[in-house]
């Protein structure tokens, strides 16, 4: 049956399509209102056709999403593979890339090698891919469910895509891009399947750990390696902005109403109401920023050029909240962002070893990066993560007196010669108020006592 056309067979058996206004032997006129149940039968038919087409919530788990075009337009070369695609999104979908596909070839080969601990003669090869497709085949299914969106190819590109791109050359930056992912579980199995030595990790988990601290997070390390259940390499990267507290603040997230974010003075108001910028010392995650007695610690960070690609992606895979239950990434850098309002926040910040700058540019560029990083990213509940931080630095910068101090510091104890010259003339002022109290007693007669 057709959308918007009836089909219908007269007693001489002709069939006759369509609506008319003129009555003939051959043609039925229809109501006004059976033509609108007629268009309603048919979009309910077509709606269920897509909705059977749609894999149940249970069996669809998505983990790889595609960036929002707001946030692609933002900086597109810090989303989109530059040098090869990883799984199906970027499949042999543009030349540069295509032109590179030998290299995960000559990856592919090498594996097979380590596998067979042997030099593959054509039969021995046959024999190990016909076992590892074989293989192969039973993941299809979960991994395609693995992708938000419907993946327009056959079961045999899509094993082919999976075994071969799962080993490649030097391609760091590429690695971390959303849109550029295997599943995890892919690249768990394959490696299950090379033979082990005493000096190698068992687990592919513990792989990704030491690869990913060779880079910017190498004094940092995810909460609890063994049990986390990464479903990709930027889910893996998320785990570093897990505390270890996590559990009980994830309550107290859970049970507040409001997601009202504090927001927390800059450094450089900080630094003016006498708070005490400081490095945290002996810290393994990003988030273990504190505030006591006046003392803000900050674990340092590392800004090199993989940075921004890979706090890029991670914000746009916690944009996906129905995916991400608790997001750290979000407030961390929202945080961050607050703190950072100019070049000069970037500069006191560096001063501390808090900040290393290692991109080459100015502290400007620094401060530019944070202030853009957020834009076009959807808030979450756990925006307020560091809400009592920002309550108690907006508390101690609204006290009067600590500004005082603050300001009497800067001007007159930041030096040891602007601390001597100061305590110089508080002496001299206080030798010259009492010289003019003494001058002025002595300038009034001493009473004499009456003689009788």
């Amino acid at each position: 049956m057709g959308m918007f056309g009836v089909q219908m067979e007269d007693s001489g058996q002709h069939k006759v399509h369509g609506v008319s206004n003129q009555k003939s032997n051959n043609v039925v006129e229809i109501s006004g209102v059976d033509q609108q149940q007629l268009i309603c039968d048919n979009v309910v038919i077509s709606i269920e056709k897509m909705l059977d087409q749609v894999p149940s919530a249970q069996e669809k788990q998505c983990s790889i999403y595609r960036v929002p075009k707001q946030l692609c337009e933002m900086n597109p070369k810090a989303y989109a593979p530059q040098l090869i695609s990883i799984g199906p999104f970027y499949y042999h979908a543009h030349k540069n890339l295509i032109a590179n596909e030998q290299y995960k070839l000559q990856g592919f080969n090498n594996f097979l090698h380590r596998v067979n601990k042997m030099s593959l003669e054509q039969q021995e090869r046959t024999r190990s891919l016909n076992d590892l497709v074989k293989k192969a085949q039973s993941w299809v299914k979960e991994a395609r469910n693995c992708y938000a969106e419907s993946i327009n190819m056959n079961d045999e590109d899509f094993i082919k895509m999976m075994l071969v791109d799962e080993r490649i050359p030097d391609i760091d930056d590429d690695l971390i891009k959303l849109e550029n992912q295997l599943p995890f579980f892919v690249l768990q199995h394959l490696f299950d399947l090379i033979p082990k030595h005493n000096d190698n990790p068992n687990c592919f988990k513990q792989l990704t750990y030491k690869y990913l601290n060779m880079g910017w997070l190498e004094n940092y390390e995810p909460s609890d390696i063994l049990s986390i259940k990464p479903k990709h390499f930027i889910d893996f990267l998320s785990f570093y902005f897990v505390p270890h507290h996590r559990c009980e603040h994830d309550q107290e997230s859970s049970d507040m109403k409001e997601w009202n974010v504090i927001i927390p003075p800059s450094i450089t108001e900080l630094c003016e109401a006498g708070v005490t910028i400081k490095k945290a010392e002996n810290t393994k995650c990003l988030m273990n920023i504190r505030f006591e007695n006046g003392i803000l610690e900050i674990p340092p960070l590392h800004i090199d050029d993989y940075f921004e690609p890979m706090m890029r992606n991670l914000l746009a895979f916690e944009h996906f909240p129905v995916e991400v239950n608790n997001t750290y990434v979000i407030p961390y850098v929202t945080f961050m962002d607050y703190l950072i309002s100019t070049e000069k926040d970037v500069n006191l910040l560096v001063k501390e070893k808090i900040i290393i700058n290692d991109i080459g540019g100015s502290d400007r560029e620094v401060s530019q990066l944070f202030n853009n990083l957020c834009k076009f990213v959807s808030s979450s509940p756990n925006d307020n993560y560091f809400n009592n931080i920002s309550e108690g630095l907006r508390e101690h910068c609204d006290r009067w007196w600590n500004k005082a101090k603050a300001s009497l510091k800067h001007n007159y104890f930041n030096t040891p010669w602007a601390a001597i010259s100061f305590s110089a003339a508080t002496v001299l002022l206080v030798l010259t108020i009492l010289q003019t109290v003494f001058s002025a007693i002595s300038a009034f007669p001493k009473s004499k006592p009456d003689i009788p």
